[in-house]
């Protein structure tokens, strides 16, 4: 009866953080608002209990969210634009392994909690690949929420700047969603997929199980509405919560060098991005904002969205950001493994 008191709390309080962070306006409020309030809640003493099954429920909704981008649309997205979608996969790895070096040899970081802080990849699966390899979680969790953060506030505002967009006037198309029995009916069938993939030790089995038979039956044509916007919420707020829960009590105070380079390296991340996107640009005839959308590193929602707002072609940059995803998720422990062999070798 404790754990279920204690978890109850740590839910409404993830909540109120979350509807608290919507209405002042903070970037992805469902995520951060409760990733912040259990961070603040963890700094004076207080951290929030969270159940590991809270973040399996995200997990599985994150996955049923992007299972429904699987149409024929974007199909043929990747096949129109796989050369880039490519090189946009290799981008995002040899990013991803310059950022690692970088954590390792300036905030000096053991090598596994520098990889995964670095991989540009979904915040919750490399929290949950880097607690196999015993990584700081912690570490994990702040360099990927300073990635959301910067990329959530500053690649809307370089798009204003450089393509001159007036955001407040532009209008986003709504469509039908799934109805509340229809949502349960979906997410149990999710669960059990998911349990399923856990079954057969299938890597990152809770969004990867949700994502195949979700996306399966999108693209065949028979899911063609949208999960309601308060179920994806609700799965950010396991998500944020739980990534929160993860901080010790006094890493705000303890890690000011780390957070600091942190938020360096992310920036520079991001402006080699848009270099890198721009410079397509130059070698070819492809539009500039779907590269830079495409290339950005991370955040399908978000990038998706704005695609929609600028009256771009959604699913080639959604294919642009799943493909990165799961490339990411699925290859993240192999090559890791294979940079352990590469840069470590001579320490063995």
């Amino acid at each position: 009866m404790k754990t279920i008191s204690s978890n109850i709390k740590g839910l409404v309080l993830a909540l109120m953080g979350a509807v608290f962070a919507h209405y002042v306006h903070i970037p992805l409020p469902w995520l951060l608002g409760p990733l912040l309030t259990a961070l603040l809640l963890g700094s004076v003493g207080h951290p929030l209990s969270c159940d590991p099954r809270w973040r399996r429920v995200g997990q599985v909704i994150i996955g049923m969210a992007l299972g429904l981008y699987f149409t024929p649309a974007l199909v043929q997205a990747v096949a129109a634009y796989w050369g880039f979608i490519l090189i946009g996969i290799a981008w995002s790895l040899l990013l991803g392994t310059m950022l690692a070096a970088l954590q390792y040899r300036i905030n000096a970081l053991d090598w596994a909690t520098a990889w995964f802080s670095s991989a540009i990849g979904s915040a919750s699966e490399m929290v949950n690949i880097a607690e196999r390899h015993q990584a700081q979680v912690d570490k994990v969790v702040a360099a990927h929420s300073l990635r959301i953060v910067i990329l959530v506030v500053l690649v809307p505002v370089f798009m204003e700047l450089y393509f001159q967009v007036d955001w407040s006037g532009l209008h986003i198309q709504d469509t039908e969603r799934f109805g509340f029995f229809q949502v349960m009916l979906l997410f149990f069938l999710a669960l059990f997929v998911g349990k399923v993939f856990q079954f057969f030790n299938i890597l990152n089995a809770w969004i990867l199980g949700p994502l195949a038979i979700i996306g399966l039956l999108s693209f065949y044509g028979m899911l063609q509405m949208r999960l309601p916007e308060w179920f994806i919420a609700f799965g950010q707020v396991c998500i944020g919560w739980s990534l929160g829960s993860k901080f010790p009590f006094s890493f705000l105070k303890n890690n000011k060098k780390f957070i600091a380079m942190t938020l360096v390296f992310n920036l520079l991340a991001l402006g080699f991005s848009i270099c890198f996107a721009l410079l397509l640009v130059n070698l070819s005839h492809t539009e500039k904002q779907l590269l830079i959308l495409g290339f950005s590193p991370g955040g399908i929602a978000e990038m998706s969205l704005m695609a929609k707002a600028l009256g771009l072609a959604v699913p080639i940059v959604v294919a642009f950001q799943l493909s990165r995803l799961i490339f990411v998720i699925l290859t993240t422990h192999f090559f890791y493994q294979r940079s352990l062999q590469l840069f470590f070798k001579s320490e063995k």
